[in-house]
């Protein structure tokens, strides 16, 4: 249950804060045992209505960095010589995510009752993934959960990079295509009409290039609503379609293939997510077949969980996992003899991970390159865009001038 709860410090510092709890007393003991002074402490009633429910629900969400900080500071918490609950206490008792708050103390009081930790995440598979659960899980089995924890923040930490360097890069070209939409609705919309009537009281001869432009954009007027109508229709169509493996499989296809950001982007992201992944869970003990299951959920993306499914069924039939790899399309050749190097040594998960730092590199430099090579396209893209509608617009201009003269 949970209970909110006013205390003084020693300093006389007034706290309002939440806590997951049995009775009042623990709320108090709990108080008490952090030289803290109750003043009052009474129970959170539940919310009936749907509306509250929903309205509750808002916000209830975990990012990757925050449970990458979290579980870092469980590591190091557990170092120290804190048992887990106290760990578990003392990392959710400042963290600003109410929700996670939440979430942590409930699962402090199910470790309290004797439940794992691994099973008590496992009620909250929406922030805890199959790689997180596994690995905690190892970690409980051998004993090094201090450990385990720590080297699983470094993996969230990775990860979570490798995103953003993505998001980063995408985020420029973004906000320029943005910007250049916004330009062209404003004029196509409100700016170009305004020429064509004064052109229209006029009743001159215009030239072919202001003719197409006015076109266009008498057009895009009078069936604007069509094409929201359509987008909307086409958009409702799209996402029906998802409910299906098979166009959720295709478009996954064709992401890879589309030109540099399918091939050089897209793909080496996949590549390195799961060479860090099963090399990550490799280390830390995993067995082979639950690893390769783990990381054909972690991947996100159809086709190459396809891929590594085929893989570990292959692999349990007796195969060698560089040897499947080489028959699978979306596998690189040189992801394949970095895996088979591995094997050979002994050393398989030092050689993953090693592939998808190389794989993030590359990345990191096609990202760059792209992004200093989109800069001056996307501005040549907007000033010829915006140079023809204001040629356009002049030209008749010029050419009345012209004839007055």
């Amino acid at each position: 249950m949970e209970y909110r709860y006013t205390a003084k410090t020693k300093e006389g510092k007034q706290i309002n804060r939440v806590m997951v709890a049995e009775s009042p007393s623990d709320v108090i003991g709990h108080l008490k045992t952090k030289g803290l002074l109750p003043m009052k402490v009474r129970k959170v009633k539940p919310s009936n209505g749907k509306f509250k429910k929903k309205f509750s629900l808002i916000g209830g969400r975990v990012k990757t960095k925050e449970l990458a900080i979290i579980t870092r500071q469980l590591g190091v918490t557990l170092t120290a010589g804190l048992l887990l609950t106290e760990a578990l206490e003392a990392v959710s008792e400042d963290l600003e995510n109410v929700y996670f708050r939440r979430i942590l103390c409930k699962i402090k009081l199910d470790v309290q009752c004797g439940t794992e930790l691994s099973v008590a995440l496992g009620k909250y598979p929406k922030i805890f993934s199959p790689t997180y659960r596994a690995i905690v899980k190892v970690g409980e089995a051998t004993g090094r959960l201090y450990q385990t924890l720590t080297n699983l923040a470094k993996y969230l930490e990775d990860a979570e990079r490798l995103k953003e360097k993505v998001k980063a890069a995408v985020r420029y070209p973004a906000f320029v295509m943005g910007f250049a939409g916004v330009v062209m609705i404003i004029l196509v919309f409100f700016l170009i009409p305004q020429f064509a009537g004064m052109y229209e009281d006029f009743g001159a001869k215009l030239p072919w290039l202001t003719t197409v432009v006015i076109g266009i954009s008498q057009f895009s007027v009078k069936n604007v609503r069509w094409v929201i109508i359509g987008a909307v229709v086409l958009w409702m169509i799209c996402a029906y379609c998802t409910r299906f493996y098979k166009f959720r499989y295709k478009i996954d296809q064709l992401k890879i293939k589309i030109p540099i950001i399918g091939k050089h982007i897209i793909h080496k992201a996949l590549i390195s997510s799961y060479c860090r992944t099963l090399g990550f869970l490799l280390s830390a003990g995993v067995n082979l077949k639950t690893a390769l299951d783990i990381t054909a959920q972690v991947v996100n993306h159809l086709v190459m969980a396809e891929s590594v499914t085929q893989i570990n069924t292959r692999v349990i039939a007796g195969g060698s996992i560089s040897e499947e790899m080489r028959k699978q399309k979306i596998f690189p050749g040189l992801a394949s003899k970095m895996t088979a190097v591995g094997e050979r040594t002994g050393r398989l998960s030092d050689m993953l991970e090693r592939t998808s730092q190389y794989y993030e590199d590359e990345l990191e430099i096609t990202l760059q390159n792209l992004t200093t090579m989109l800069e001056p396209v996307l501005i040549i893209f907007v000033g010829v865009n915006v140079l023809v509608v204001v040629l356009a617009l002049y030209l008749p201009i010029f050419h009345l001038s012209t004839a007055i003269r």
